[in-house]
């Protein structure tokens, strides 16, 4: 039996974790009561980007994200041309964000707009976030009330043969990737570490998640750094395990397609254009991403294609536009 300082120490704690456990269940309670102004937002970082901007917001609209926090590092393409209608219907927030960390643009939108969304999922322009089940995105949520984050781990796509960017949609041109059959045996060298000029991005064990915002006290790019309280779950509810070989992952619920490398040509204007996320790092190496581009063409897979076919056929239908 413990006695003395240690004991009262031993009763601190308990007492403490007592306490903060209620307050956590009355926030979670508090926060399942509450009405949001959006039910899911989605936040991401741009720059020139106009050419994928229009296909990307109708497709994530249309699985549910209501509203858009987007962050302009500086484009001088037609960005602007492509957002106006998206702004002046309210779906759209631009914030101004010039040559600034990808991960500072993340923290800006928790801190900022945290009340305003009941959830934020934090992706990029060559992300596609939705279910393969065919179900809107806020409905599948409800079922995670309480999580922090959930971790959603994304499908890479190659570049499908094309050498140069081809018309027509990203979600119809790019159909070949590293499928779940050959995740278990990709054992890419993606380089030694994050800011030397060997290191390729593009990890199959990887992804991005959905965050209830008021848990989440600070941002890193794939995922929280650090909650207030709560959980980073996958889609079964497990610990998100990031980047660990040999590991399950599941996308049977949610699912990112990460149209990483598009045509050639696109790919080496990626890698040209260097890090958003840490401007400071070395001059990317294009061989070493090429390499990298060859091992995802492995498998032909559609899954993403009928939710596709559904939202256009409704955006044509609610535009009027010809089938």
């Amino acid at each position: 039996m413990l006695v003395g300082p240690r004991a009262l120490l031993v009763g601190q704690n308990r007492v403490y974790d007592f306490f903060k456990n209620i307050g956590r269940r009355i926030a979670i309670f508090r926060d399942r009561q509450a009405s949001f102004s959006h039910e899911l937002a989605v936040c991401a970082i741009f720059k020139n980007e106009a050419l994928y901007l229009q296909e990307w917001l109708i497709f994530h609209h249309g699985v549910g994200v209501d509203h858009f926090y987007l962050y302009n590092d500086a484009s001088t393409d037609d960005y602007a041309k492509v957002l106006q209608p998206w702004i002046e219907r309210g779906i759209v927030t631009v914030k101004s964000w010039p040559k600034k960390a990808q991960v500072a643009a993340y923290n800006h939108c928790i801190r900022n707009f945290r009340t305003r969304a009941r959830w934020i999922a934090f992706i990029d322009l060559d992300e596609f976030l939705y279910s393969p089940t065919g179900r809107n995105l806020p409905e599948l949520l409800e079922n995670y009330r309480g999580v922090a984050a959930i971790f959603v781990y994304w499908v890479l796509f190659g570049s499908s043969g094309h050498a140069k960017r081809p018309m027509g949609s990203v979600i119809q041109a790019y159909q070949q990737c590293l499928d779940l059959k050959h995740v278990n045996e990709d054992d890419f060298n993606h380089g030694v570490m994050a800011d030397k000029s060997d290191y390729v991005t593009g990890w199959s064990r990887d992804g991005k998640s959905i965050v209830n915002p008021r848990q989440v006290r600070k941002y890193n790019i794939h995922k929280p750094k650090k909650l207030w309280f709560g959980e980073i779950l996958d889609e079964n509810r497990d610990p998100a395990r990031q980047r660990v070989a040999g590991m399950q992952i599941s996308y049977a619920v949610f699912r990112i397609n990460h149209y990483w490398s598009k045509s050639i040509d696109e790919l080496t204007a990626k890698v040209d254009r260097g890090s958003i996320c840490n401007p400071s790092r070395p001059q990317r190496d294009l061989v070493r991403w090429l390499e990298r581009e060859k091992t995802l063409n492995v498998a032909t897979d559609g899954t993403i294609q009928p939710v596709w076919h559904r939202i256009q056929t409704e955006n044509r239908k609610s535009t009027g536009a010809p089938a």
